[in-house]
Order: C-alpha cells, then sequence, then structure tokens
C-alpha cells in the first residue's frame, strides 16, 4: 500500500478522525519522490536495522520496511498508534 500521496493520507487521517498537535510539530510526508530520495541517500539494505523516531501514519516508515531489514518505530502521540499498526498490517 503507498501511503504517500495527499488523497491517502487524508482518507486515513479522515477515517481515524486524527487532529494534528502543535505541541507535537506534526507535519506528514505525502511526496513520494522526496520519501524515494531520502532512501536513497540512507543507502539502506536487508542487512540495516532502522531505528525512527514519529513515523506519524507511516509514509516513510513504508519505504523503509521495503528496504531495510528491521524498521523500530517510536511515536509519542498515541493517537497515531492505532492508526500505524493498522496502515502497516496492510
Amino acid at each position: 500500500m503507498d501511503i504517500s500521496n495527499k488523497s491517502r493520507t487524508r482518507a486515513i487521517i479522515e477515517k481515524h478522525g486524527f487532529k494534528f498537535k502543535k505541541k507535537f510539530g506534526q507535519n506528514f510526508l505525502t511526496d513520494a519522490n522526496i520519501l524515494r530520495k531520502i532512501i536513497d541517500v540512507a543507502e539502506l539494505s536487508e542487512d540495516v536495522s532502522v531505528i525512527e523516531v514519529g513515523p506519524g501514519i507511516g509514509a516513510l516508515t513504508e519505504y523503509i520496511a521495503r528496504r531495510a531489514g528491521k524498521v523500530v518505530a517510536y511515536e509519542i502521540d498515541g493517537t497515531l498508534i492505532p492508526i500505524l499498526e493498522e496502515v502497516m498490517a496492510l
């Protein structure tokens, strides 16, 4: 599933009634080109484990998981955790 587009991100946010919290400075990546560039620069491989801080709804997480051997994501906004779990399970 490709989360990295505005309509898919909007649909996920609306489905779960998520509200952005200014105190967390939340911004979600919705440009697949930027996400691919981040992953390319990171030079990930299956023998690499990645720790991601602030995965949001998982757009970058999804790209990392395609290349890295393991991804551990830490999210401080508890309202995002069930969304992230659902999206990553697909």
